[in-house]
């Protein structure tokens, strides 16, 4: 199921940053929200009809993926389209505190309460809800097609054009290429602690918890990614966004290096909100930051290859999580971990002192005010 789910950011991250640079960004992300109401509908009629098989749910959790590739890529190039250049981190901080309250706090124990009364309700209820969410969309009007070249039309370019360039574009920005490497690596290692963290917090793992107790150790991530999230727009005016992503970064190492060195619960759930706190302050700085630079007629391609870079990676770090773990051991995973974050802290730290980031910060502050949308 994790990988029906998961796949398509591997698959279709690149062709959906194409497609958002060049249709419609809105009406995008209308279809994908529709159709996710669609599938959950689909799903929720064949629990009812006791005629749901286990292909059916892995193949409705791929579609459920690969609509979700294509909104969230579209959605991020939508944002730079209606903020003020002023208020990006504030809008950045916004997004991202709220995505995290609903997927740690609100959707878990609301699909474990539903799940408890039927299959069917908990299908059916996600469905209601991205239908409530397509209702509001239409509450947007105007148009948020991707400004592209002139003479460009949308079909003059083939899809491999189209990516190509946007990853030529990427490799070209030094300071945004190594930002999103370095995001990639985080993901990685965060991917391989999600994914064994569990073995040894759990009884009889070194930190005895039981499983409710496992539970607040997890919850601390979704506290900790609020309060960075909230926090980063003042602490980005207050001490700038080398440090608020350096500390950030510093904050994933301590994550990783903790379990590695100790078995103290305290320590461990300290480690966990710090590192909860520095994902959601990264996610914040470092998206308001790439919108603010990046040209709109790239803007989505740039986004596909930034979620390929974040998302594509956690799968891959999960399986070297469960293989080094399996191998060698649980502690094993920790140490490697933390040492490619040590390593990733090291790169982000000369990548944000460095002359070119400056410049890339000026480029930021002289980007002219969004379009409003044209009705």
């Amino acid at each position: 199921m994790t990988l029906a789910n998961t796949l398509p950011w591997l698959l279709f991250a690149l062709p959906a940053g194409v497609l958002a640079d060049r249709i419609d960004r809105l009406r995008l992300i209308k279809m994908m929200t529709g159709a996710r109401a669609l599938v959950l509908a689909v799903l929720a009629g064949g629990v009812l009809a006791d005629r749901l098989s286990l292909a059916g749910l892995y193949a409705g959790a791929l579609l459920l993926g690969t609509a979700e590739v294509f909104a969230d890529t579209t959605r991020m190039s939508v944002v730079p389209m209606v903020v003020p250049r002023g208020r990006m981190e504030s809008a950045f901080a916004k997004l991202t505190a709220t995505e995290t309250l609903a997927n740690d706090f609100i959707g878990p124990p609301l699909g474990g309460l539903l799940a408890a009364t039927g299959l069917a309700a908990a299908l059916g209820a996600g469905g209601v809800g991205y239908a409530a969410a397509l209702l509001v969309l239409a509450i947007m009007t105007g148009h948020y097609r991707g400004g592209r070249r002139p003479g460009s039309a949308p079909g003059a370019v083939s899809l491999r054009a189209d990516i190509s360039a946007g990853i030529r574009y990427v490799w070209r920005e030094r300071v945004l290429r190594t930002l999103l490497l370095v995001a990639g690596a985080a993901s990685a290692c965060w991917a391989a602690w999600m994914a064994v963290i569990v073995v040894h917090a759990v009884t009889p793992g070194p930190l005895g918890l039981s499983r409710s107790e496992y539970g607040l150790l997890i919850g601390a991530l979704g506290v900790g990614g609020v309060l960075g999230a909230s926090a980063a727009p003042a602490l980005t005016r207050r001490l700038g966004r080398q440090v608020v992503l350096a500390t950030s970064m510093a904050c994933f190492a301590l994550l990783l290096a903790a379990p590695a060195i100790s078995s103290s619960p305290w320590l461990i759930a300290v480690t966990t909100l710090l590192g909860g706190a520095g994902s959601g302050a990264w996610n914040v700085t470092y998206s308001s930051l790439r919108a603010l630079v990046v040209p709109d007629e790239i803007m989505g391609r740039y986004s596909g290859v930034s979620r390929l870079a974040s998302w594509g990676s956690m799968p891959l770090g999960a399986l070297v999580a469960g293989l080094t773990a399996e191998l060698i051991s649980v502690r094993a995973v920790f140490w490697g971990g933390a040492a490619l974050c040590v390593l990733v802290l090291a790169v982000t730290m000369r990548t944000v002192t460095s002359a070119e980031f400056r410049q890339v910060e000026a480029r930021a502050s002289a980007s002219p005010e969004p379009e409003p949308a044209q009705p």
